[in-house]
């Protein structure tokens, strides 16, 4: 019998597979799946930010334009989160927070944790000694590489954030629903060997559910070997159909150090389609 989540993944008929070194990029763009409801799926891994910049581009480009801060309703575009202040420079590292509210009114967007709370740091330095520091672990400064400088977001006390939607300058209190959501990791490890050979089932993932709480597509975040690898993976639906995310990075809470048992994943670039009012 199939799980649900194979079910969905069933739904996608045809891939077209594009491979270059330790580049791996997956388009799902057949007309006839997309016709069935089957969303667009744009995935890559590599060890640098040009390993995965084509599938960032194209993610973006099948959005449409950045919204940056305007406030909705607006037809058509997208919002992105890249957790810098705007600033490349800001090293600063803020205190674990949940609901995480900061892109709320003027991205649409929050975010919550079952864990201590949702922080913003770079991987190392800056006044708070950054991801090293958060974690108390001086291994995080090297094993974790930012897409768009300078800082990643994280959860503590976890390994699951969860993203919902609503209309940009309501403050949260018009609803929202998107069509699509792509976010960027650092250091999905390849599964290797008995131990971690079951990442791809309990390692990172994202999940996507609708507006009753329904999933209606999952999958697991493309992983690339060595330290400080970067992974892209996002879909779009020709409809606002997603009213929530929940991703899961790595196997476990931030913390331990990252080896064969455990897989410590950090995020960096949040991109999602223009938050249209919930119907």
């Amino acid at each position: 019998m199939k799980t649900k989540e194979s079910l969905i993944k069933s739904n996608v008929c045809s891939t077209v597979i594009a491979a270059f070194g330790l580049l791996s990029m997956l388009l799902v763009a057949s007309e006839s799946a997309h016709a069935q409801g089957a969303p667009l799926v744009f995935q890559a891994a590599g060890p640098d930010a040009t390993s995965i910049q084509g599938a960032v581009d194209a993610f973006r480009a099948a959005l449409g334009d950045n919204n940056l801060n305007n406030p909705g309703p607006i037809q058509k575009g997208r919002r992105e989160i890249n957790w810098d202040g705007g600033n490349p420079n800001l090293l600063a590292t803020t205190a674990p927070v949940t609901p995480f509210l900061t892109f709320l009114n003027t991205r649409g967007s929050q975010f919550k944790t079952p864990g201590l709370g949702l922080s913003q740091a770079p991987p190392s330095g800056g006044p708070q000694g950054g991801l090293a520091v958060l974690f108390g672990n001086p291994s995080y400064g090297r094993i974790f590489k930012a897409f768009s400088l300078s800082r990643l977001f994280t959860p503590v006390g976890s390994n699951i954030t969860e993203a919902s939607f609503s209309i940009p300058g309501t403050n949260g209190n018009a609803q929202a629903t998107v069509r699509g959501f792509g976010a960027v990791f650092t250091d999905v490890d390849q599964p290797d060997g008995t131990v971690l050979s079951s990442v791809a089932q309990r390692g990172s993932q994202i999940d996507y559910f609708d507006r009753n709480g329904k999933l209606i597509f999952s999958s697991v975040i493309p992983a690339s070997p060595g330290d400080g690898s970067l992974s892209f993976f996002g879909i779009k639906f020709d409809d606002a159909r997603i009213a929530s995310v929940r991703i899961r990075t790595g196997n476990v809470a931030p913390g331990p150090n990252d080896d064969r048992q455990h897989d410590i994943v950090m995020m960096d670039d949040f991109i999602y389609g223009e938050p249209q009012l919930l119907q």
